[in-house]
């Protein structure tokens, strides 16, 4: 019965160290998993908040990775190598205190050599800190050029540049896998170190514990419990050792990420601003003026705008012309409130924007950019615009007026038809459009169009067109184009060139003057 109850007893402990294992084992899981999400999350959003002058400096690839690995290299650090350390200091603080029970003078032997093997640990951290560091910037390289490579394929291809491309990509391989090999280096002259040292340790006690025993000051079965114990006490050690390269990894993504946050947004809201409702499309601009800091040769700003002053009333179209390099676009960024002005004010309905909140003053806008970033999904995401989702009906509406409800009816699966990344398998026209129907989605006050017609065919341009001459009496519209179908159809013509702005006439027949302007 005895031995009944004894294998019972053995079986229960058995289980509850399998269910205690497994369940933490899933706490850990989803801890790691939340912490990731969460840290994703707040730095997509710091980069999201940058400058694009910030951001410029930054490969996109090299961003992705922090974005993805490295963070979850931080996070793996924090609840998987760490408590593993945990662990193995408090085995170590545990044989240290048996030790000192039985015989302080071992206690003091097993202080000494963990003491020895920690500094020489230290001095291969700096060093071990120092390839991972240059590791992950290899990575982050390589990363940034395969992005690269994948979104120029077709004028790689166009060019027959794919020998050049494929030696650049293995010319920069080669300078991660370097890296590569010398972190490994670092960490296997580390590893050398240690266990000679541990070697070395261990033979200095057996060395001292034997004449101690010839001397008759230890017995033999002392000596033995001695080694024992400095055998068990050098194990955690050895394990928190094999983990150094870990925590390399992880402190050198982990400054990868700090040194990213630590970067300030480029807009923050002021304490006294507020949420405004539905504009009335009045914009109003006074002595702005804005520069870029050239960072190829000098830190000295590089005057772009300068005391421009502009006043655009709602329900009109606006179209804003200029030579390339004139500052349109940065316009555009300007009154988006993605780049602050150095001198200035911008208004809204007779509000500064200081005393809007960003997302409040961005919600007043409907824009079509010049490349449409459509992502890979269904049709009805590419047209979907943030907030409530809408009805098909509305898509289909939208659609119908951009001149795509046929083209998508014909799809297989309709709205529901998959759309490549970077809508590549839609022609340029096509892309333009989407772009244009989900800014119609919006159905925001005011809406910014950056070259609408670049890259369209005549087709699309003139559908672009005929859209517009029905939202301008709808919405305050701004469009820069060079092209001399927009200013057609505006109801003013703003020159800007050289920083400045100018007011054309708009004649009967505008593209005439529209091409003096601009020759």
């Amino acid at each position: 019965m005895l031995v009944v109850t004894f294998g019972l007893v053995a079986a229960l402990i058995a289980t509850i160290g399998a269910l205690s294992g497994a369940a933490a084992k899933m706490i850990n899981a989803r801890v790691r998993e939340r912490m990731t999400l969460e840290l994703r999350g707040r730095l997509l959003a710091h980069i999201q908040s940058l400058s694009v002058t910030h951001r410029s400096t930054d490969r996109t690839g090299d961003l992705s990775l922090r974005l993805v690995d490295d963070v979850h290299q931080l996070v793996r650090l924090l609840t998987k190598t760490m408590p593993l350390i945990m662990r193995h200091l408090l085995t170590m603080l545990t044989i240290f205190v048996v030790m000192f029970a039985l015989e302080p003078r071992l206690g003091g032997v097993g202080v000494l050599i963990v003491v020895a093997l920690a500094m020489l640990a230290r001095n291969y951290a700096v060093a071990l800190g120092v390839a991972a560091h240059d590791k992950r910037d290899r990575e982050g390289s390589v990363a940034s050029l395969s992005q690269e490579i994948m979104r120029g394929l077709p004028s790689i291809q166009a060019l027959g540049a794919e020998q050049v491309v494929r030696r650049r990509f293995k010319r920069i391989n080669r300078f991660s896998l370097t890296a590569g090999v010398g972190e490994v280096r670092v960490a296997v002259s580390r590893e050398r170190a240690m266990q000679i040292a541990t070697s070395i340790a261990y033979a200095a006690v057996v060395i001292w514990g034997g004449l101690l025993v010839a001397a008759g000051q230890l017995t033999l079965g002392s000596l033995t419990i001695y080694l024992a114990y400095i055998t068990q006490l050098v194990k955690p050690v050895e394990k928190i050792n094999d983990l150094a390269s870990a925590i390399a990894r992880g402190l050198a993504r982990g400054r990868k990420l700090v040194e990213l946050l630590d970067r300030p947004p480029a807009v923050v809201d002021a304490p006294h601003a507020i949420d405004i409702g539905h504009a009335n499309g009045q914009l109003d601009i006074s002595n702005l003026s804005f520069g870029y800091e050239n960072g190829l040769t000098s830190r000295t700003p590089h005057g772009v705008l300068h005391n421009v002053q502009l006043s655009i009333a709602p329900r009109t179209l606006t179209a804003i012309v200029g030579p390339s390099g004139a500052g349109k676009s940065t316009l555009l960024m300007l009154l988006l409130r993605i780049l602050e002005p150095e001198h200035g004010e911008l208004r809204l309905d007779g509000r500064p924007y200081a005393d809007i909140r960003l997302a409040s003053l961005r919600r007043q806008f409907a824009v079509m950019m010049q490349e449409s970033h459509l992502f890979a999904g269904r049709i009805r995401d590419c047209l979907q615009p943030p907030g409530p989702l809408r009805s098909d009906a509305a898509l289909w509406r939208v659609l119908e007026q951009v001149a795509l409800r046929e083209f998508v009816r014909q799809l297989p699966g309709m709205l529901d038809a998959p759309v490549g990344e970077a809508a590549a398998n839609l022609s340029g026209g096509q892309r333009a459009r989407l772009g244009l129907a989900r800014a119609l989605l919006q159905e925001r006050p005011i809406l910014l169009l950056d070259e609408p017609l670049a890259n369209v065919d005549q087709e699309s341009g003139a559908i672009i067109i005929e859209t517009l001459c029905e939202l301008r009496r709808k919405r305050t519209c701004i469009a820069i184009s060079h092209e001399d179908s927009i200013a057609a159809i505006a109801d003013r013509i703003v020159l800007l060139d050289n920083g400045s702005i100018q007011e054309l006439a708009v004649p009967a027949q505008p593209n005439a003057v529209l091409r003096e302007a601009l020759s």
